[in-house]
């Protein structure tokens, strides 16, 4: 009869262990969540930061180039002048946003060492049963 007692107990403390362990797990994959969360967030106001001023200067570096270029032109060439520069201008604005999808396509998603976190224990309590 004394036996039954120590054994709820034991279970008991065994389950108190193990509840600790998860929640220190759940804090642990929580605090990893909130880091990559900031850096995300960080990320991604650096990129429009930078694009809202290389549009910027981009529009105004343009617009200057085309009138120094159509006003150093003669009357007959201008035309011509303001195509040429329209398609260079086109080009250079094509280049920047491929650079731009070139830096974001390289940065790690978000969350991406979270889940693999996760992965991880999944697979540790897979296969410890």
């Amino acid at each position: 009869m004394n036996r039954l007692p120590m054994e709820i107990f034991g279970f008991n403390g065994a389950a108190t262990r193990l509840g600790r362990v998860t929640a220190q797990i759940l804090q642990d994959r929580l605090e990893l969540l909130a880091l990559e969360l900031r850096e995300a967030k960080i990320l991604f106001a650096q990129a429009l930061i930078l694009v809202c001023l290389g549009v910027a200067f981009c529009l105004l570096g343009l617009l200057l180039l085309i009138l120094a270029t159509v006003y150093g032109l003669p009357p007959e060439w201008r035309v011509y002048g303001l195509a040429a520069t329209a398609l260079v201008s086109l080009l250079a604005g094509a280049a920047a946003f491929r650079a731009l999808n070139r830096i974001l396509g390289q940065s790690p998603l978000a969350f991406d060492q979270s889940v693999a976190e996760l992965k991880k224990d999944a697979t540790c309590f897979l296969t410890k049963n």
